[in-house]
């Protein structure tokens, strides 16, 4: 095992061979160290499997049934409209895509209409999001869309694959004006409703959930784990001849 504790030397490097930049935060001289071995590199908060090219995060079902505009966030942000969260820094798993071989599709503001169909076309922006978890003995696995419901359609069918990296933005820092990036200050790793501080974005257009009952996604409660869950999120590039199967609809809990 190589611990790399002065920077993140191998990590900049393959990020910038891809012509991507790894994200600055403000206030911060020294990146975390990570650890690269011969099957995984591990940042903190964030593992990268060399062989398969997934990215696991930790996190924790913080909410089981009700409507949603955000998928997983940071505690103390979106728990009430979130199924997910998580304690792993957004700019964090940002680098951790760029090295999985993803290119994130910018979802810029004000541009939003422009940008649904160029995030669905843009393969290398194709994210699949996993969930793993332990039911007693058993350990499972899921389709994030698998716990969700289409409202649009009557609330009988699972959401779309359809999540797109779209990869935050660099905003001024509200009170220093240093660049930071969006999605730490934010807390919104994964989301629905379209807001660019998010890192990985719905990419099918849901409207505003709180306006009528047809609009939006919503949490298919016979298909998530129970509260308090400590599941595993699993993120890999999707390749849309291998996109998920339909899952099992069976209760997970």
């Amino acid at each position: 095992m190589r611990r790399l504790t002065h920077g993140f030397v191998l990590l900049a490097s393959a990020v910038l061979a891809q012509g991507e930049a790894m994200p600055p935060t403000a206030g911060e001289n020294e990146p975390p160290p990570f650890t690269v071995t011969e099957k995984e590199i591990q940042i903190p908060g964030v593992t990268i499997d060399r062989n398969t090219l997934e990215v696991r995060i930790a996190a924790t079902v913080c909410l089981t049934s009700g409507i949603l505009e955000y998928v997983v966030c940071k505690p103390g942000t979106f728990e009430h409209e979130a199924i997910f969260t998580t304690t792993a820094k957004p700019e964090l798993v940002h680098a951790a895509l760029l090295l999985a071989g993803l290119k994130p599709t910018q979802l810029i503001p004000g541009l939003t209409d422009l940008w649904w169909g160029k995030a669905m076309e843009n393969k290398d922006s194709r994210v699949n999001i996993d969930v793993e978890w332990q039911d007693g003995a058993e350990k499972k696995r899921a389709s994030l869309s698998s716990m969700l419901r289409d409202r649009q359609e009557g609330g009988g069918k699972p959401a779309k694959d359809a999540w797109v990296f779209a990869g935050s933005v660099m905003v001024p820092h509200p009170v220093t004006g240093a660049r930071q990036y969006a999605g730490n200050a934010s807390g919104i790793l994964v989301g629905i409703w379209p807001d660019p501080s998010t890192v990985i974005q719905y990419g099918i257009p849901s409207e505003n959930p709180y306006e009528n009952s047809h609009n939006g996604l919503e949490i298919d409660e016979k298909h998530v784990p129970g509260l308090g869950t400590g599941v595993t999120l699993v993120f890999s590039r999707q390749f849309p001849e291998k996109a998920h199967a339909p899952v099992e609809r069976d209760n997970p809990r």
